[in-house]
């Protein structure tokens, strides 16, 4: 293990050096940041009477204050602001700027914020009543009731098309109880509920309006109820919101808020320490202290929110992989090859390519409390790594790489997503080729990738992802009945499923959490790499406070003076 440590380290200079290189080579692109100049003049006026000659200065009028703006780099891509319609958080940074859910995640995810709703409580194991708060508008005055909300849920729940929808199907019904009070009555009593109420698909749309003009209409002139309303755009490039005045919480303290899709990280870095962007997510470790250092910009480290993982296919009935390639077999449906990768990988080596990684065997991120202490860190990917036994594992499953005969993987990646894709994937296709695996690795740009391999489910053996679900979607996702391209059944799996969704105790529902840990690392459909630390680049001016789930909404930063 020292041994193959020491020639990777080898792996890791050179992918740094490349890094740095990239950064210093990568022209910056130009943002234009709008000016708002104000001036004015002011004379002093002499007037002559015929009694006395007197200097008058009349009071001078208000100098208005300059708008304040904030551009953020966005590294793309967004989809249509019909929020339900897409999974993928890149755009709900966006939708949470425009619209309002019933209820919101604290920044820390200990608990829950009113939004539209101003109270909740769970009436019934089954039953949970929101009042909804009165006076509360979208921005063209259509007003919002206890009918609005039950329109939105419905319109979830009914739409197969919706990416949201199999989150939504634990609502059984929405009953009105008065005109700004309602319930949403569950399947069964559900620990997740508020979590499920406050994800992807909660954002409240107008209905009046979305059904007057239609939702091809509506996705070019999208009408909320958040705190910005959305004044221009150029679809998947640039997005201008502005404070909304009549706010049910108050005008946000920023006047201005632009989104701005910069792809490549080592631009955002440019356009950041050159003063174009106020904000970006992902400050590479070869230039924090550069940002860090400048008498205008700063680094926040953020909580870990994302992961990276390599999904393994085990079957090929679910998404167009069957039909895209009607004759493939997975070689990963073998669980003896899922385990042989998953001890082949050097889980702290590629944490530190990475570069702002901590190395773990869970699926989630380790702020939620639902994951083991013992699946997180180097002492814990260290135990598990081991090549030896990942060759054992090949042979049981029948090939024989010193003899030519070596398991084949297909291998899928982005060249960059939320920092350092295609070097991972790189050193990765190293680790399992020097056990015995042939990789065919394919790097994609991330809008290819997203459109061409994830969203319509055409991955073959492997694919990187970034992942950034919660407890209640993965339980969802990993059963027989989940609708979705990422699709895993074990019939044996779904009543640990069931019981930890239902089990409203929560050291009870931990302890379920353990069982379902255990199957997890063992079966390796999902081979988790790391958990991922944002390091945020800002203005020195802004002041934000980064969540802990990763969403860049700052409805409530503030620059300081």
């Amino acid at each position: 293990m020292l041994q193959y440590r020491s020639w990777s380290i080898v792996v890791l200079s050179m992918m740094a050096l490349s890094l740095v290189l990239t950064a210093c080579a990568t022209p910056t692109p130009e943002v234009v940041r709008e000016q708002v100049t104000t001036e004015v003049e002011v004379t002093k006026v002499v007037r002559e009477t015929v009694k006395e000659t007197q200097v008058v200065t009349p009071t001078p009028e208000p100098v208005p204050e300059e708008e304040s703006e904030i551009i953020i780099a966005h590294p793309g891509p967004i989809y249509t602001m019909d929020a339900p319609v897409t999974w993928y958080g890149s755009t709900h940074y966006l939708t949470m700027m425009l619209y309002d859910c019933m209820i919101w995640r604290e920044r820390n995810l200990d608990g829950y914020v009113p939004h539209l709703a101003n109270d909740w409580e769970n009436v019934e194991p089954n039953r949970w009543r929101f009042h909804i708060r009165e006076g509360a508008t979208f921005h063209n005055g259509e007003p919002i009731n206890a009918e609005t909300i039950k329109w939105n849920i419905e319109r979830v729940k009914s739409r197969d098309d919706f990416m949201v929808s199999g989150q939504w199907q634990f609502v059984d019904e929405v009953e009105l109880v008065d005109e700004y009070t309602l319930d949403i009555v569950t399947t069964t009593p559900d620990a997740y509920a508020l979590y499920n109420l406050s994800f992807n698909g909660c954002e409240v749309l107008p209905p009046e309006y979305l059904q007057e003009v239609g939702e091809e209409e509506f996705a070019r002139n999208p009408i909320g109820s958040g705190p910005y309303e959305l004044v221009e755009f150029t679809e998947g490039e640039r997005y201008v919101f502005e404070a909304f005045d009549d706010y049910w919480a108050g005008r946000p303290a920023i006047d201005r808020v632009i989104y701005q899709v910069i792809p490549e990280r080592a631009s955002q870095v440019a356009a950041l320490l050159a003063g174009q962007v106020d904000m970006i997510a992902d400050v590479p470790m070869s230039q924090r202290d550069v940002v860090d250092a400048g008498d205008e910009t700063k680094v926040v480290k953020a909580p870990p929110a994302w992961a990276h993982q390599l999904r393994l296919r085990d079957e090929t009935e679910h998404g167009a992989v069957g039909e895209t390639y009607p004759d493939f077999t997975p070689t990963t449906e073998n669980m003896l090859i899922r385990q042989a990768i998953s001890h082949a990988l050097d889980r702290t080596l590629l944490a530190e390519i990475q570069g702002s990684a901590t190395p773990t065997l869970a699926y989630l991120v380790s702020v939620w409390p639902e994951v083991p202490e013992e699946l997180v860190g180097e002492e814990a990917a260290d135990a598990w790594y081991d090549p030896d036994r990942a060759r054992e594992l090949i042979r049981e499953a029948g090939y024989d790489p010193e003899g030519g005969n070596k398991p084949h993987l297909y291998f899928d990646a982005p060249a960059f997503d939320q920092g350092g894709e295609k070097e991972v994937a790189e050193a990765a296709q190293l680790m399992l080729e020097d056990v015995g695996f042939e990789v065919d690795l394919k790097i994609w740009d991330i809008a290819t990738y997203k459109e061409q391999v994830m969203r319509p489910g055409n991955n073959r053996d492997m694919y990187m992802v970034t992942t950034g679900k919660g407890p209640s979607i993965l339980i969802m996702q990993f059963r027989c009945d989940w609708a979705g391209s990422d699709y895993v059944c074990r019939e044996d799996l779904d009543p640990i499923n069931d019981a930890i969704r239902t089990e409203m105790d929560e050291e009870a529902r931990l302890e379920l959490w353990e069982e379902w840990w255990d199957w997890y690392v063992e079966d390796a459909v999902s081979v988790t790499l790391y958990e991922i630390h944002r390091f945020y680049g800002m203005n020195a001016r802004l002041d934000w406070e980064p969540r802990a789930d990763g969403w860049i909404s700052p409805r409530d930063a503030r620059l300081t003076q």
